[in-house]
């Protein structure tokens, strides 16, 4: 049976050789992550018609990171795996021969990987070139997630690919680091300018304060149901 280039399974594994040779043998393309933070990156960009998951891996991961996930793997297909006694044997907690078949008719589609929420945060952006933030430009977090958010300001920054941000509300306001995603320009109409920009060195302790104080974690999906 031939694989399917145009319908992905996501796989959380460390030890992806038993899922390549029984999930290989159903017509599947895999592409495998090690960690859920890695999977939901993923997620961001490739369109995806499934997850198998190993339950353990899931448990162990940030809450923020496995709600995030229950939450949008609750809408696609879904294999649950554990991995059992002393030599790690892998385990399949739902049908591959199910789950295969409803890969093979669902839809792809790539999913935002961080729930993002409305914020009223001051910030001085300063061009790369500008470490010490002689001349920033003053602008608000309109949006906001673990990963970015979106700046609203009329300076598009158009010679830069990254930039230094400082969050005035944050307890360590240090300059973080950011990358222009995308920009919005002044006079769309019905669009607010400003830049969307991708966390690339925040503190550990400033991405906490962030999501603890303004972002709201996303519903609970309830516990990954274990069965069989």
């Amino acid at each position: 049976m031939g694989k399917d280039s145009s319908k992905t399974v996501l796989v959380l594994t460390e030890r992806p050789d038993e899922y390549s040779r029984d999930l290989g043998r159903l017509g599947l393309k895999l592409e495998f992550a090690t960690k859920v933070s890695g999977l939901l990156d993923r997620l961001l960009e490739t369109p995806t018609s499934g997850f198998v998951l190993e339950v353990e891996r899931v448990m162990r991961a940030k809450r923020s990171e496995r709600d995030h996930l229950l939450k949008v793997a609750g809408s696609f297909p879904l294999l649950r795996t554990m991995r059992k006694g002393e030599d790690q044997t892998l385990t399949y907690l739902d049908d591959p021969g199910c789950f295969a078949m409803n890969v093979k008719v669902f839809s792809p589609r790539c999913v935002r990987c961080h729930t993002r929420v409305p914020s009223r945060l001051n910030v001085l952006i300063a061009p790369e070139d500008d470490a010490a933030f002689a001349n920033p430009v003053r602008s608000n977090l309109l949006d906001i997630s673990a990963s970015g958010g979106f700046a609203y300001t009329l300076e598009d920054f158009t010679s830069q690919e990254f930039v230094h941000l400082r969050i005035l509300e944050l307890t360590d306001p240090a300059p973080i680091q950011a990358h222009i995603r995308w920009r919005k320009h002044w006079g769309k109409a019905h669009t607010l300018p400003g830049i969307g920009l991708l966390f690339v060195d925040i503190r550990p302790a400033q991405l906490d304060e962030l999501v603890t104080r303004y972002i709201s974690p996303p519903e609970d999906p309830g516990p990954l149901k274990v069965t069989g």
